[in-house]
Order: structure tokens, then C-alpha cells, then sequence
């Protein structure tokens, strides 16, 4: 039996007062109830089939005798209107008044059209409710999803360890369980994988006393097979609505970043405290942070020069009294210098990128920081620069690629160079504050630039698990790490030859052209799929094969890097090239089998704030579009 259907089973059995019954049974429920109780008798098959536009009558009898074998009603056979609620005298009605965040809090917004039955016993005899609709999932080892629905009983007080209501910051709500410490409050997630919410002042709107579990979407759990391979929907991996950049994840804005959550819960799970973490395709350091903070050691590797200086800044504690102290300095610094006396960095269209009055700005400001003599703290300061680089810029925001704003635009264009600059840089040092405090300093990260298909210096069976998520296709056609990364990696002086920073994208997976469609990768998968593409457009086909030859390499020394029996976690997303969607997690399953893999898991996963474009260009023709992944899937392999 499939561990997680007993894990929720377990659940649903030993929860007080879980009602099983679908989200639809209890409206079905609700109806009748109410219709009974307007009429004095009870509504027909049809009339429930009309209210909620189901198929047919057969349907409504199906919810109706769910309804029937599970107490909630009566009903003789072959006689009309022969329902009867079970009851009826103890259901009482309750508002729902709309959503709780379990998750990062959200404004707390009341809507009271609406109303849920439930019966007496269930909510006890005394006390006012309401009920509230679960969005997030940080409450889920208390057997709360996102989707479901809490009964509240209002009272303003809770004991510690309680589930409760909690309002912050005026007027946003949470759910989570309520500890007292000595000058705070702590709102605690029932999620191993999301941290705590501190605080010195809240107002408690009441205690969880019930939960109505949503069926309806746990059936979406049950596996999706196809032929020898099976993935499965599990919506605790979601995270919705939990903080995505707390510590230093958010020093700086990155491509296609896996979430902090995703990267600790894999940790936690698959490794130990003291274990050496890999990550292959390392980016700008997401669970290098995570494996620091939850003391494990780690390696990461990238092809990117600028995610590898990005990654060591996130991943170096620094005092932040001494942060705040060189800042101040910086800043007089800034100010002191003369538009004379700074020289304008020499790269390609400079002035078609940057207005003349950013150009000083930008070269006043780096001027500054380059004269810090910590290295430590320069590269902190470098990497607010890098970013104020990029928001001041004439490209377009929420461009991966780099695309100039319009003409029309960019006349009323002025962007406040220092301020931007100032704000980065004063929230960063916050950042760095929650990371020094939290961070295991017993543990080491090594941050190499290279290619995760060679040797890169990390021995053979060293390593203790790795969690990667790599690059979701060629840089060409989806997410353009390189053209990301270039007008930061010109200003910060990354390359010797400024102009080298335009090669990224060819450097990484997929940006080698192979010549023919002739291959020798063990992958079902991977040949129907290229079959499909090479019928549209063959070029498509071959970069789409050039991308898994050098992803199967890099599975391959993967293999050799890890200790037997260990794991090795990739979050990957299933991309859709000329209208075909590849199953890369089907692909990468299969090719890592051969290697000598098991692949004991593959889960899906929404994807509700991952940084990535809604479409791309499947052969960058302007106008030509098409959706990238709203979804992605989380391999689980291990060396055997």
C-alpha cells in the first residue's frame, strides 16, 4: 500500500471530529438541510442533480448514499422525497468567513455570505464559531491542508501548543500553533521545512476545533502511471503562500531559484546533521544556505561565474554590526566623489543598456565599495550593487533575456541610482543579521566554477546526498541564465575580456549543437519525445537532445560522487518544446537507472512563485510563444 495514502489515512482515523465526507457531500448535505428546513420536506434526486448541474440523477443518488452509509442521513428505497438528515436537531450552521493563511501570513479579509453545517457535538455546547477555508500547507503534521476548512471557536485567549487564529502587524492572519517565550510570542508551523514567525504583540481570534478535511483534492494524491514509471501529486510540496526568501535566499534576484522550503525539507528527509551536501547545479546557493543552517557541509557547483560569486556571499556569515558600520562609511564615500573622478567601465553597448547619468552613479558607487579592504565585505556590497546594476538598467523587468524598454518608456525613465542602491543594501544587511544569528558556523561550504560533468576535485563515494535542481532545458529557449547574469557580471568585472560574459549561455547544458539525431541514451522517453519534436522542427530535436547528453553526464558523475546507498534529489520541471511535453522526470529516472540508480519516488508539485517566465520562445522568433511549467517534479533516486 502506498505509504502516503496510509500516512493520511492515519490521519484522517485518529483526528477528532474529522468529517469524511468530500467538499461536494458537504454541500450536498448543506442543500438539503436547508431545503428541509424551508419547506418541511425533503428535496428530490433531480432537484439536488439541478442545484449542483451534476451529470445526472445517478450521481446526486451516489452522493446521497455516501451521505446515507456514513450517518448523515436516511433514505428509504424506491420512495420520493424519502430523505431525512440525521439529527437535525443538533446541526447547526456556522459562517464561513473566508481564508487563513497556513503559510506566510496574508490580511485578514472576512466574507459572510456564506455558511457550513455542522453538528453540536462536534463544535460542544458552548462558545461562538466560525470557519475558515486552509490556503498553505505549514500546518500539515497537524493533519491541516491546504483546502480544507477549520472550525474556529472564538476566545482570546490560548494555552501553549494550541492551534489558533493569530493576528500580526494589525491586520494579517495565520494559522499556526502559539508558544509564550520570555518577551515574544512564537507562531509555530506544524512543517518541519518553515520557520517560525516571532513576535512581540498579537491578538488571538480563537482555537481550532475541528477540521473539515477537502477529499475532493487529496484524490488528486493517487498515482498517475504511465507504462513502467509512476509520478504522484502531493500538495504538501507546494508551499503556498510561505516566505520564499527569508534569510540571505533574497540578497539578490536569480533565475528560476528552487524554493528554500523545497531544499530544506529534501535535507531533512534525505540526510543527516553532519553529512556532506552537494549540490551540481548549485545556482546561487539555495541549498547551500539551507545545508549551513541545518549543519550539514556542502559543495556546489555551477558553469555561471556570477552564481558562484552570489552563492559565496549568501553562504558567508558576516557580522552584521560590522556591515552596518563599513555602510555608513560607504555611503559618505559615495557621496564625496566628484563625477570627474570615476572612469566608465568599457563593454559593449554600454550607453544602449544604461542612461549617462546611471553610468556615473553606477561607477561612483563601485568606486566606494572597492576601496573596502575586508574582501568579505566588499563582495557583500558588490552583490547590492549588482542588483541596483540591474533595476537601474533600461531593460525590461521580468525579463529573463535582455529586452530594452520601449522607446516611449525609457524618455520618462529616471531611475534613483542611490536609492536603489541604499534600500538593496540596508535590506541585505537584515538579511545577513537573520543568517549570522541561525547559521551552524561548524560547518564549511566550497563553492566551485565548473562543469558538473567532470571531476572538479570532490572524490569518488564522499558525499552524503545530493539535492539539485538542474536548468529545466538549453538557456536559448528557456530560462537565459547568461543573458541574466551579463550586464551584472560586466559591472562587477567577472571576466577578464568584459565581452566573454555574452558565451555563458553556450557554456551551460545544451548550448553545444550536436549534429545528428544519432544517440545512444537508454531512454524510451527521451526517443518518443524526440521522434514527436524532430517531425516539427528537427534543429528543436537536436538541441533538446544536445541538453540531455550533457544532463546525462553530469547524472553519471553524480553516481561516482555519492556513497552507495545514499540519495540524490533533483527537482526538475517537464517542459514543453513545439507544442510536445517532454517527461523529464520520466527521462531522468530511466537514464539514472542505467547508471546503476533506483528510483524509489517521483512527486509533483505546484509551482506558485517560482521565478520563471509564463511563456518562452520555442525558436526565439518574436511573437512565436509557448507556456513553460506551471508544475515540477521531484526525482528521488539512490545509489545502490
Amino acid at each position: 500500500m502506498d505509504f502516503l495514502f496510509i500516512f493520511y489515512y492515519t490521519i484522517v482515523r485518529n483526528i477528532k471530529s474529522i468529517s469524511m465526507i468530500t467538499k461536494r457531500q458537504k454541500q450536498v448535505l448543506d442543500f438539503i438541510t436547508d431545503y428541509q428546513e424551508r419547506k418541511e420536506y425533503a428535496p428530490s434526486l433531480d432537484e439536488i442533480r439541478k442545484k449542483f448541474k451534476l451529470a445526472s440523477v445517478s450521481t446526486a443518488h451516489f452522493h446521497v448514499s455516501k451521505l446515507r452509509d456514513l450517518g448523515y442521513l436516511s433514505k428509504e428505497k424506491n420512495k420520493p422525497r424519502s430523505i431525512e438528515t440525521l439529527g437535525r436537531e443538533t446541526m447547526v450552521k456556522i459562517p464561513l468567513l473566508g481564508t487563513i493563511a497556513a503559510g506566510q501570513p496574508i490580511e485578514a479579509i472576512e466574507v459572510s455570505d456564506e455558511t457550513i453545517a455542522v453538528t453540536k457535538n462536534e463544535i460542544g455546547k458552548s462558545g461562538n464559531h466560525y470557519a475558515l477555508r486552509v490556503q498553505g500547507n505549514s500546518m500539515i503534521d497537524e493533519g491541516i491542508f491546504d483546502g480544507d476548512i477549520v472550525v474556529i471557536r472564538q476566545q482570546p485567549v490560548a494555552d501553549d501548543g494550541q492551534t489558533v487564529v493569530a493576528i500580526i502587524n494589525d491586520n494579517e492572519a495565520t494559522l499556526k500553533k502559539i508558544y509564550r517565550e520570555k518577551d515574544r510570542f512564537r507562531l509555530q508551523p506544524a512543517n518541519p521545512s518553515l520557520f517560525p514567525i516571532y513576535t512581540k504583540e498579537l491578538e488571538v481570534r480563537g482555537v481550532v476545533v475541528k477540521i473539515i478535511r477537502n477529499f475532493e483534492r487529496q484524490i488528486e494524491r493517487e498515482k498517475a502511471s504511465d507504462h513502467k514509471l509512476q509520478r504522484r501529486v502531493d500538495y504538501s510540496w507546494d508551499f503556498n503562500g510561505a516566505k520564499t526568501k527569508p534569510y540571505t535566499h533574497g540578497l539578490h534576484t536569480y533565475p528560476a531559484m528552487f524554493i528554500p522550503q523545497v531544499a530544506r525539507r529534501l535535507l531533512l528527509n534525505y540526510s543527516k546533521k553532519g553529512n556532506t551536501i552537494c549540490d551540481i547545479f548549485c545556482g546561487s546557493g539555495t541549498a547551500l544556505i539551507e545545508s549551513r543552517l541545518l549543519g550539514r557541509n556542502s559543495y556546489g557547483i555551477d558553469l555561471n561565474p556570477l552564481a558562484i560569486s552570489l552563492a559565496k556571499v549568501k553562504t558567508t556569515p558576516i557580522n552584521p554590526r560590522l556591515l552596518s558600520k563599513e555602510y555608513i562609511k560607504l555611503l559618505t564615500r559615495v557621496n564625496k566623489i566628484k563625477n570627474t573622478e570615476v572612469e566608465k567601465p568599457h563593454f559593449k553597448n554600454l550607453e544602449f543598456w544604461f542612461k549617462d547619468k546611471v553610468i556615473i552613479e553606477l561607477a561612483k558607487i563601485k568606486k566606494a565599495i572597492k576601496e573596502i579592504k575586508d574582501k568579505k565585505i566588499q563582495n557583500f556590497f558588490l552583490v547590492a550593487f549588482s542588483e541596483t546594476a540591474r533595476k537601474s538598467s533600461n531593460t525590461k523587468r521580468g525579463e529573463f533575456k535582455l529586452v530594452r524598454i520601449k522607446k516611449e518608456d525609457l524618455e520618462k525613465y529616471n531611475p534613483n541610482v542611490l536609492e536603489i542602491f541604499k534600500q538593496k543594501s540596508e535590506s541585505n544587511i537584515k538579511a545577513m543579521e537573520e543568517f549570522y544569528q541561525d547559521v551552524d558556523e561548524n560547518t564549511w561550504t566550497k563553492i566551485i566554477l565548473g562543469d558538473s560533468s567532470k571531476d572538479n576535485s570532490i572524490k569518488e563515494n564522499s558525499i552524503d546526498c545530493i539535492v539539485t535542481s538542474p536548468p529545466y532545458g538549453d538557456s536559448r529557449t528557456t530560462v537565459a541564465y547568461g543573458q541574466f547574469s551579463r550586464l551584472s557580471a560586466q559591472w562587477l568585472d567577472i571576466f577578464d575580456n568584459p565581452d566573454d560574459a555574452s558565451r555563458v549561455d553556450n557554456e551551460l547544458l545544451g548550448g553545444k549543437a550536436v549534429k545528428n539525431l544519432i544517440y545512444s541514451l537508454p531512454s524510451n522517453y527521451l526517443s518518443e519525445s524526440l521522434n514527436k519534436i524532430a517531425k516539427k522542427d528537427e534543429k528543436r530535436a537536436k538541441d533538446v537532445l544536445s541538453f540531455f547528453i550533457g544532463l546525462n553526464d553530469c547524472l553519471s558523475r553524480a553516481y561516482k560522487m555519492l556513497k552507495p546507498k545514499k540519495y540524490f534529489c533533483v527537482v526538475i520541471g517537464n517542459r514543453l518544446v513545439k507544442q510536445v511535453r517532454i517527461p523529464t522526470d520520466f527521462i531522468i529516472a530511466e537514464l539514472a537507472q542505467k547508471i546503476g540508480f533506483t528510483c524509489e519516488d517521483i512527486f509533483v508539485r505546484n509551482i506558485p512563485g517560482k521565478r520563471m517566465p509564463i511563456k518562452t520562445s520555442p525558436t526565439n522568433i518574436a511573437g512565436e510563444l509557448e507556456k513553460t511549467m506551471t508544475k515540477e517534479s521531484i526525482v528521488i533516486l539512490r545509489k545502490n
